[in-house]
């Protein structure tokens, strides 16, 4: 069963070694206690670091015509990754960095898949698992996509591509360099954003098919009512 086409409206360079601790190095899969003070410190290089790039990302996103759900779109997956680039270089501390990585990733999924992809590219999945354990699809898209302005389609596309194939590289590197401590944490992050990339892939083939079958219905009628 699919839903029919529906209109929306609304709202310098590191060295080998730092690179080969942000996807391959072993880790720990304990806490570590720092000296009094170090986690402060480390706390205000992350607000520090977060701010800087949340002003970065805003400025880009003005020219956008929905900006503040750019903004969100990437915010969130760019929190995650330093959440999981200081906790496991910096801090060392992995329940910590895995919940908060997991938390935010959880806030970006839910994001991508309920409002920026409507509001950007006007398109919405939803998967239901029924009494007998079969999952239908089910998908809504946008009637008219002339509607829906480039800078926020390149965005969401751009941004929902790159970050599963990112983790999946950090992904293999990890298995190579059998560094196993973290794969956990980086397959779960993967899971998450390749869900989104299913679900909006599938969507986009539908609404190109409705849309396929809205040009033929209209020519047809175009061409009976000028034989009448």
């Amino acid at each position: 069963k699919e839903v029919g086409p529906t209109s929306f409206a609304g709202v310098g360079a590191a060295t080998s070694s730092e690179n080969s601790n942000l996807v391959g190095g072993s880790g720990s899969a304990g806490g570590s206690s720092g000296a009094p003070g170090a986690g402060a410190a480390v706390a205000s290089v992350a607000a520090g670091a977060a701010s800087a790039g949340a002003s970065a990302i805003a400025d880009f996103f003005k020219t956008a015509k929905s900006p503040k759900v750019c903004f969100f779109h990437v915010f969130f997956k760019l929190a995650a990754f330093l959440a999981y680039f200081i906790g496991r270089n910096i801090m060392g501390n992995y329940v910590l960095t895995f919940i908060l990585t997991i938390v935010l990733c959880a806030f970006d999924f839910w994001t991508v898949k309920n409002i920026s992809g409507r509001l950007l590219v006007g398109m919405r999945w939803w998967n239901d698992i029924k009494e007998d354990g079969s999952s239908q699809w089910y998908f809504e898209s946008i009637a008219d996509e002339s509607t829906v302005d480039p800078k926020d389609k390149s965005i969401f596309w751009g941004a929902l591509y790159t970050w599963p194939v990112m983790w999946l590289v950090f992904l293999i590197i990890n298995v190579l360099s059998f560094s196993w401590d973290w794969l956990l944490l980086i397959l779960m992050i993967f899971i998450f954003g390749a869900t989104n990339v299913v679900g909006y892939w599938k969507c986009s083939k539908d609404q190109k098919k409705q849309m396929g079958e809205w040009a033929k219905s209209q020519a047809v009628r175009a061409v009976v009512s000028n034989w009448f």
